[in-house]
């Protein structure tokens, strides 16, 4: 029962999440600030070692703030299933976000999803 419920409270913690990022208006980054930048590359790291939860804490406030690179981790994270519940749909916002801002392995990845 309390497995259930902690389930439930983190399914509508990251939605909330998410619908704070999809509604948020701010113009994609074409620089990024020194402390954001570490927190990409620990993001990056965790990814890597396979400690996904932790990645996504890390890398989804960057994807919220427009990095195109956190938002096609993100992205992959959830079209994948790594870390969070499976929801291809919500990869598929995330990596197209990324794309829309001209990045390589998101728009890579959007013309595999296509096809």
């Amino acid at each position: 029962m309390i497995k259930i419920l902690v389930k439930v409270c983190c399914f509508c913690l990251l939605s909330g999440l998410l619908f704070a990022c999809a509604t948020r208006t701010s113009p994609p980054r074409r620089f990024m600030y020194t402390a954001d930048m570490s927190v990409l590359q620990q993001g990056k790291r965790d990814f890597k070692a396979g400690y996904y939860r932790r990645a996504m804490r890390e890398l989804l406030p960057l994807a919220c703030d427009g990095y195109a690179e956190a938002q096609y981790a993100v992205g992959y994270m959830y079209y994948y299933g790594n870390g969070v519940t499976q929801d291809t749909e919500v990869g598929y916002f995330w990596i197209k976000r990324a794309a829309d801002q001209g990045f390589v392995p998101a728009e890579k990845a959007l013309e595999i999803v296509k096809n």
